[in-house]
């Protein structure tokens, strides 16, 4: 793959060559690759078959993860998140030890320690993480859905941008099942704080827990805001509010 660097941007495709626009800038490929008749039929394929087979799992799963907290993806997210989570999913499929190669998927993976890490601490922005922005000490009580900050200073525990007033704090539990294709959220209520305010305890906690059975995933937003005219705005559209799964059970 090249990257057109001239002046001259094209759209489409021309003489067998494709060329398109991405967020990193133009792009152009040559038109190539082996037909479908063959990938689907011929032996020496079999990997290819498998590999496409297993691709299903791991794009739906992504997109059951990313519709079921897409409330939350649109305040903080980057451009390559849907990519990112993809990323992971097929970490997770590969840890399913009880299905064929060909047959491996999320569902199964998900259920392991170690499928269930793969994901915990997944930051939706990675152009802002929460431990860069939020340094405040927290606990998660995940029986009775809730984060206890025992003593919140703003000022102290927040990386401020300029012309920042407020943050909004809250959190979401989602249940998921990858098998079904289900998924149901819970979410707090907003916490939004003066960021001049003095320090004091704060606790988030879910109005209930989701009822479906399945693995549960904890998220915590933080949202930069700015006042004016009694009127809050978001910073840059969300560009500083970060979102991080901090906990997967």
């Amino acid at each position: 793959m090249a990257r057109e660097m001239s002046i001259l941007k094209l759209r489409g495709k021309l003489d067998g060559m494709s060329f398109y626009k991405n967020s990193e800038g133009h792009f152009v490929r040559a038109k190539g690759g082996v037909e479908r008749n063959r990938i689907m039929n011929d032996p020496n394929y079999e990997r290819t078959r498998e590999n496409m087979s297993e691709f299903g799992t791991i794009a739906s799963s992504g997109k059951l993860l990313r519709n079921s907290i897409s409330i939350l993806m649109n305040r903080a997210k980057d451009t390559r998140t849907s990519n990112r989570i993809v990323s992971l999913m097929s970490t997770i499929k590969n840890l399913d030890n009880q299905s064929l190669r060909g047959q491996r998927k999320v569902a199964e993976g998900i259920k392991s320690v170690e499928g269930k890490r793969v994901l915990e601490g997944f930051d939706f922005n990675k152009n802002s993480p929460l431990g860069i922005l939020f340094k405040a000490p927290y606990t998660l009580d995940v029986e009775a859905g809730s984060v206890n900050i025992a003593l919140f200073n703003p000022k102290e525990h927040l990386l401020l941008p300029e012309y920042a007033t407020h943050v909004s704090l809250s959190i979401a539990c989602a249940s998921l099942d990858f098998e079904l294709q289900q998924s149901e959220v819970a979410y707090s209520e907003v916490h939004t704080i003066a960021i001049d305010a003095d320090a004091a305890p704060l606790e988030i906690g879910l109005e209930n827990l989701p009822t479906l059975e399945g693995t549960l995933f904890y998220l915590l937003l933080v949202e930069l805001m700015q006042e004016i005219n009694g009127q809050l705005y978001p910073l840059k559209n969300g560009t500083y509010n970060a979102l991080n799964l901090i906990k997967v059970v």
